[in-house]
């Protein structure tokens, strides 16, 4: 299961994804996966670090909330 979505709080309620419980948290890890470039069996911590990046570069971080928006 995802390390990091806790550290997503802000993402998330901008995106409007409020995962209650472990499938629909995997639904959502899936799916930042997707947008950041990562694959469904890459390591939770290497999948950490990318997301950072999105998530430090305003840019990125917008299209992020977006695409999980639209998803």
């Amino acid at each position: 299961m995802s390390c990091y979505l806790r550290h997503m709080k802000d993402v998330l309620n901008e995106a409007d994804l409020h995962p209650e419980d472990k499938k629909e948290r995997k639904e959502v890890d899936l799916a930042i996966r997707k947008v950041v470039g990562m694959k469904a069996d890459d390591k939770c911590n290497v999948v950490w670090k990318e997301v950072k990046t999105w998530l430090h570069d305003e840019d990125k971080k917008k299209q992020l909330t977006a695409e999980l928006k639209a998803d």
